[in-house]
């Protein structure tokens, strides 16, 4: 589904990607974890085109789309959710998720039905009218999913989607992934929190200083000693 060829990006004299190719296959969880700095945020800004890459290749379902726009990249069926809160904080828990279809012309009957079925699967079918800003975290980061989904994507970039919540929101979140993956969506998610992203991979990589130093299933990663002097001990 995913093909990144020798991708190199610099800021300056700093080497935050240097050389990095990974393959993605369709219907299944990958994820990328490493340190902090490690150009993990940077690689799903250059597959989503918010930034351009110095050099390298990316391929999706077979087409170049290394140069293109977010906004083509996302109509070619990439989607994301950030890090950062990347709402619309004065608007209501519908409209946020509603902005993800306007890309696409519908009969607004269908786009209200679509909306309430990503609401209902998030659980967030209550809230449809609470304003974003005054949601707590778990429903915020909830929302930017269902905003994601809304494009009707084929691959879904989740960066750091359960940071900052507690367990029970963890697994909350890890049961909505796995479940989109049933339901025949590709994961490709960024992780700090080692045991969600243990539970739920089917493939890790990890980058240490702007290089892919490893990657395997979770059991491979957990018992690799490279892994283990850079960033899991």
């Amino acid at each position: 589904m995913l093909m990144i060829r020798n991708l190199h990006k610099r800021f300056g004299g700093l080497h935050a990607l240097e050389n990095v190719s990974l393959v993605l296959e369709s219907r299944k969880i990958w994820s990328l974890i490493g340190p902090n700095g490690a150009g993990k945020t940077t690689l799903f800004n250059l597959i989503t085109g918010t930034l351009p890459a110095d050099s390298g290749k990316i391929e999706f379902m077979g087409e170049d789309i290394t140069d293109m726009k977010p906004h083509e990249i996302c109509r070619k069926g990439i989607a994301r959710t950030y890090q950062q809160k990347n709402l619309f904080p004065n608007l209501s828990v519908f409209d946020n998720v509603v902005a993800g279809m306007l890309k696409e012309s519908m009969e607004e009957q269908r786009r209200k039905e679509r909306v309430y079925e990503i609401l209902e699967f998030l659980g967030l079918e209550e809230k449809e009218k609470e304003i974003v800003s005054s949601l707590p975290p778990l429903d915020s980061k909830l929302v930017e999913l269902g905003r994601a989904l809304a494009t009707t994507p084929k691959l879904i970039l989740l960066d750091e989607l359960v940071g900052g919540l507690v367990p029970t929101e963890i697994e909350k979140i890890c049961q909505i992934v796995e479940t989109l993956r049933d339901q025949g969506y590709t994961i490709f998610q960024i992780g700090h929190e080692i045991r969600p992203i243990m539970r739920t991979s089917d493939w890790i990589f990890v980058l240490d200083e702007g290089c892919k130093i490893a990657e395997g299933s979770p059991e491979e990663i957990r018992n690799n000693k490279d892994v283990h002097s850079v960033y899991l001990e």
